[in-house]
C-alpha cells in the first residue's frame, strides 16, 4: 500500500508500506485485488494536505480502482463471484494491493 512519510508531502514522500494489513470484509463487502487505480487532482491535493479527507476515509489515498474479486462476504450482492473483474469508487484505499 502507498503511504506518505510524515502524513503529507510531495511525490517523493510516497513509499510502499508493507506493514499494512490486508483489509477484512464483513456484511455485504467484497475484497478486491487492485489492478489499477486512478490518479486525479483530489488525490494530489489530499497527499499535500490541501483537501480534507471524508470522515469515514482511512489514511490510504485513492478513490478510483479496478481489479478482481478475491473474496465475498456472506451478505454480498447477488450476481458477483470470485474472479469477477470490477471497478469502483471508494472513500479511499485504492492506492493499495487490496481494497474492501
Amino acid at each position: 500500500m502507498e503511504d506518505i512519510k510524515g502524513g503529507t508531502g510531495g511525490i517523493d514522500a510516497l513509499y510502499i508500506n508493507d506493514q499494512t494489513p490486508k483489509p477484512q470484509i464483513d456484511h455485504a463487502k467484497a475484497l478486491v485485488k487492485v489492478k489499477c487505480f486512478g490518479l486525479n487532482r483530489m488525490d494530489l491535493l489530499q497527499r499535500e494536505g490541501k483537501y480534507p479527507l471524508p470522515p469515514q476515509a482511512g489514511k490510504i489515498l485513492g478513490v478510483e480502482f479496478s481489479g478482481t474479486i478475491e473474496e465475498l462476504a456472506s451478505e454480498s450482492e447477488r450476481g458477483f463471484k470470485k474472479g469477477d473483474a470490477v471497478l469502483g469508487l471508494a472513500y479511499g484505499g485504492a492506492y493499495a494491493e487490496y481494497i474492501a
